[in-house]
């Protein structure tokens, strides 16, 4: 029974497993095994930011790549488009490969072709294609760089002006450019400078009109005559002048510069230049009348005219200035600076008279007139007794001034002895030193470039120290010169010394000087200096004395009326000693002081 069981167990076995085995081939027949659909993938960026930096043209702006299980092969082309929907696509280029590059410089002068603005952030997609298939698109924010130059639009070549001094505030023109490659939404910080320079010198120094982030800027005739008079200009002469527009652009990268075409334009400047003498003539000007046998000479300081006058109301009372002596065309009349802003003194206004000549209302007698060219003011004032300059007396200071150092205790004074000039006596050393208008302000020196810019002829003994200060330097042979300051011919010269006075010699006699009392036995000796000064130390008592022109010669005396009468400014510590001969008489505290005569500024005066 056994063995029959396990007899029928097997044939089960059998039958399952043929039942299996069946089954399977059942199941092979009918499974359906499936792989990916192929594709044209373009890969989507790591980065999708670019700004393209113009300082590295040739870097890569992008790379992208792709895959293609499609055709697997052939010619891509790499397009890129404004929007999404590739409407207006442009071709970037072609390639056998599976990837892409453009350089930073091509890349920014694709986008330019397309219309792209400057320094905005755009979106640019690209794709690519292989014949008829065509892959997804990606996106990129782009920023480029600007490249197409500025525009002058206003003036052109055809531009003619000429310029004038009456209104220097006055507009010559308003210069107008475009820049196309800015849109409204520019991040770019961008300035621009209006230049000009002469014809054919490429802008190796140009002049600047000014800059501005605006795309205009008004000209002013004041301000661009020195510019162009600074370019080649001649005063009166038409010529040409070169103009440009520098744009720059200030990014993290650097400065972009971008440069305008040149236009030339012609243009007529006026002279700037003063001469160094105005010429009064006119029958107001009593001395000169309406001829050139004697008018009246102002000479300029600086930039003002000055001088005395002797002004008249009668015959007319006109008169008018001249630039050039002898000739009637030179004349400024009242109009002319009425014309350039100038306020007149009271006592002067408009004849009337066909001319426009001046004319003077007040009261006859002599006057001290000056021409500010630089406040546009013609005043009248009293009358200057001596000579006229602009300071009394100019200092020296420095160790090149053997007498003075670099202190104040004693510092070289270069006395005012005729218009604008300053002479003296002056002991010099191979040292450095410096020109003062003030005493003990050290603000006020007047250093070497200070004349050399002013257009000074320097004595070919003095250099610029070069000492961080730009003193003047003395080069020459230590001892004693003669210096002169001429402002008005603008020269710094040295000559042999000079103690030139009317006499060598003045003595000093009478009981106010206690050292000579009334004799001749021992008179204070009161020398001529330096030109035209006579300097001593007097011990003054309050009493009369007198002054003598020779030794032991009471008719040589000169009193107190003498010098009054001469115009002298006398001190205040002197009075008319009413004695009979009208001596002079020290009415200060007795002691020893510095007696000084300056003979051409008609002063006495004493110090400490």
């Amino acid at each position: 029974m056994k063995k029959i069981n396990n007899i029928i167990n097997k044939i089960c076995v059998a039958v399952l497993a043929s039942v299996f085995l069946l089954a399977s081939c059942d199941t092979e027949e009918s499974l359906n095994i499936t792989s990916p659909d192929p594709v044209f993938e373009l890969e989507t960026p790591g980065i999708n930011n670019i700004f393209l930096n113009f300082e590295l043209p040739a870097n890569a702006a992008f790379t992208i790549s792709w895959k293609d299980e499609i055709s697997q092969s052939g010619t891509y082309e790499v397009q890129m488009a404004l929007e999404n929907t590739f409407q207006s696509p442009v071709s970037l280029g072609t390639t056998d490969g599976s990837t892409f590059s453009m350089s930073v410089q091509d890349f920014n002068t694709a986008l330019k072709s397309a219309g792209v603005t400057s320094f905005e952030q755009i979106p640019v997609y690209m794709r690519i294609l292989n014949g008829t298939e065509t892959s997804n698109s990606i996106l990129f924010l782009v920023t480029t760089y600007a490249v197409a130059i500025p525009e002058i639009t206003a003036p052109d070549n055809t531009f003619t002006t000429v310029l004038s001094d009456v209104d220097p505030e006055a507009v010559v023109t308003t210069v107008t450019w475009e820049d196309s490659e800015l849109g409204n939404d520019s991040t770019a910080d961008v300035s621009y400078r209006l230049e000009i320079a002469e014809p054919g010198t490429s802008f190796a120094t140009p002049g600047l009109v000014g800059t501005t982030s605006e795309t205009s800027m008004e000209v002013k005739h004041g301000a661009f005559n020195d510019l162009v008079l600074a370019a080649g200009g001649t005063p009166g002469t038409e010529g040409s002048i070169d103009m440009r527009v520098v744009a720059t652009i200030t990014t993290a990268s650097g400065d972009l510069v971008r440069t305008s075409d040149v236009v030339s334009i012609k243009v007529t400047p006026y002279s700037v230049a003063l001469p160094t003498t105005l010429y009064v003539v006119g029958a107001g000007a009593a001395d000169a009348g309406w001829g050139w046998t004697s008018p009246v000479e102002l000479a300029l300081q600086g930039r003002t005219y000055s001088g005395n006058i002797r002004l008249t109301p009668n015959d007319g009372g006109n008169f008018r200035f001249f630039t050039v002596r002898d000739d009637w065309g030179s004349g400024q009349n009242y109009t002319y600076y009425a014309e350039r802003g100038y306020t007149f003194d009271a006592n002067l206004t408009d004849a009337m008279d066909g001319d426009n000549n001046f004319l003077f209302t007040g009261a006859e007698g002599e006057y001290f007139i000056e021409i500010d060219t630089e406040n546009e003011t013609i005043t009248l004032g009293p009358p200057v007794v001596g000579p006229n300059c602009v300071f009394d007396q100019l200092w020296v200071v420095g160790a090149g001034a053997v007498d003075a150092g670099w202190g104040w205790t004693s510092p070289v004074r270069i006395r005012c002895t005729g218009n604008g000039v300053y002479q003296g006596n002056i002991n010099l050393t191979n040292d450095a030193f410096r020109f003062f208008t003030v005493r003990d302000d050290w603000g006020s020196g007047r250093n070497f470039p200070f004349y050399e810019n002013d257009g000074y002829t320097i004595d070919a003994n003095f250099e610029n120290a070069n000492d961080g200060d730009s003193n003047f330097r003395f080069t020459g042979a230590p001892g004693t010169y003669f210096l002169t300051v001429d402002t008005v011919n603008k020269e710094i010269k040295l000559e042999a010394q000079n103690t030139d006075c009317e006499f060598v010699d003045l003595w000093i006699v009478g009981a106010g000087a206690p050292d000579a009392g009334w004799g001749w036995a021992s008179p204070v000796e009161f020398s001529c200096v330096d030109i035209g000064l006579y300097s001593a130390q007097v011990t003054f008592a309050n009493d009369a004395f007198r002054f003598f022109t020779v030794r032991d010669d009471w008719g040589s005396g000169r009193n107190f009326p003498y010098y009054q009468n001469e115009g002298y400014t006398i001190d205040a510590n002197f009075e008319n000693a009413n004695d009979g001969d009208s001596n002079f008489r020290f009415v200060g505290t007795p002691g020893t002081y510095t007696l000084y005569m300056d003979t051409i500024a008609k002063t006495i005066t004493i110090s400490n």
